[in-house]
This record gives structure tokens, C-alpha cells and sequence, in this order.
């Protein structure tokens, strides 16, 4: 179902629409805690863009598909007023759902609500007409019994790995993450968006998964400055 953004967007009672009812329609869910459902897709970026750059006409790059690897700040706009960005976002050729933060040591309520905001927002910009990989955050063993309902299976998914195996838990956790996305999803592609250590996605790359990862803007701005 595709929706109308001016329509959704231009409401007279917009402003006080706290509960964000507009991003709802059309959606459909799955799983006991009724996670948005993303239909995903099985192609590979050719390049990315974060979401903060992807809105400058400068940094933007219109073929390149627009990331959610960056600081929650920097994400807040975009579900504060989606349909703002929407027309914008939908002349790449795609999005990777957001990514907002879930720590280990969050409470479940938040931790879930994170996962679902950003789910609901990938699914807003299929039901808008765009393509989208889910996201998958790892975060702690709790999140197992949600956060793999209403991802496609043999599709792509997404991880990030900028901050996130920074000590041996950190390493545990995501590993251990890969390993139940692998089983349970049997992805045809992980995209990584960072570095993505071989012993980290050895079930991924065991399993004959396409595992491609992508430089993240620091690393970038570190070759340009090498060359």
C-alpha cells in the first residue's frame, strides 16, 4: 500500500498527533509483539550515504543508498517529520532502516521501542514506494524474541559495526548476534556498514552468505587526507 505524503504530511491536526498515528497506515506486523513488518529486498548498495549528509546538496550522493549509522541526534528529524524528508530520500535507490540506539544495559521497554520505531520507519518508506534493508542492532539475548520478526528471509540485512566490538563482550555479543541472524533468517547478503572481521561473520561467510562491508565517513576522511 503506497501513501499519499502530502496528504499524510499537510493534516491540520498534525501537530497534535503525539502518538505519530500517520506513520501506521498500511502497516502490517508480525510476531507476538507485533513488530513492523519489512519486505525488504536481496540487492547490494554500490555505495552509501549517512542520513545527516544525504541532506546537503554538497555531501549528498543521489545513487548512493542512505544509511542510519550515526548519532541518535542526528536521526531524530527524520521521525520527528518523515514526510519532510521523504521525497528527498526516495530519489535514491534506497534506505537502510534506522538504527536508533540500544544499549545493553537499556530496559527492554526501550530497548524494544527503539528497534520498533526504526522497523516503523523502514516500513513508511516501502509504503511510500522505496526500497529498504532492515537494520539488525545486537544487542542483549532478551531482544531474540522480537527482533528477527518481520525481516525477510534468503534477503539482505544490514549491522553496523562503528563502536560496537570494542571490548571481548562487545565482540561476544555481536558474534553471537550474526550467528542467530544466520540462523534464522539465512540471509543471501550482510552489508556492513564499518569493519567486518572475519571472525565475527565466520557463521555468515561459513554459510556461503555475501558479506560486504563499507568504509564509515571517518575512515573515508582518513584515506583522503593518507592520499
Amino acid at each position: 500500500m503506497n501513501i499519499d505524503r502530502n496528504e499524510v504530511a499537510m493534516g491540520s491536526l498534525s501537530n497534535y498527533d503525539t502518538f505519530h498515528t500517520r506513520y501506521y497506515s498500511g502497516v502490517t506486523y508480525a510476531g507476538d509483539f507485533e513488530m513492523p513488518v519489512i519486505n525488504g529486498t536481496d540487492q547490494i548498495p554500490e555505495r552509501v550515504v549517512r542520513f545527516s549528509d544525504s541532506k546537503s546538496r554538497k555531501r549528498d550522493d543521489p545513487s548512493a543508498w542512505v544509511v542510519p549509522y550515526e548519532y541518535d541526534v542526528k536521526l531524530r528529524p527524520f521521525w520527528n517529520n518523515p514526510f519532510k524528508y521523504m521525497n528527498r530520500l526516495l530519489e535514491h535507490p534506497g534506505i537502510v532502516s534506522w538504527d536508533f540506539s540500544m544499549y545493553r544495559n537499556m530496559p527492554f521497554a526501550l530497548q524494544y521501542w527503539n528497534c520498533f520505531r526504526g522497523r516503523l520507519l523502514g516500513s513508511l518508506y516501502e509504503r511510500c514506494g522505496g526500497a529498504c534493508i532492515p537494520n539488525i542492532r545486537p544487542t542483549d539475548s532478551r531482544s531474540y524474541i522480537y527482533a528477527f520478526d518481520g525481516i525477510p528471509t534468503e534477503a539482505t540485512i544490514a549491522m553496523g559495526t562503528i563502536g560496537a566490538l570494542n571490548t571481548a563482550d562487545d565482540r561476544a555479543v555481536f558474534k553471537a548476534y550474526v550467528d542467530e541472524s544466520v540462523s534464522r533468517l539465512r540471509p543471501k547478503n550482510i552489508i556492513v556498514y564499518g569493519t567486518a572481521p572475519d571472525d565475527i561473520f565466520d557463521s555468515a561467510l561459513g554459510a556461503g552468505v555475501n558479506v560486504k562491508s563499507y568504509p564509515t565517513q571517518t575512515a573515508l576522511a582518513h584515506q583522503t587526507e593518507a592520499a
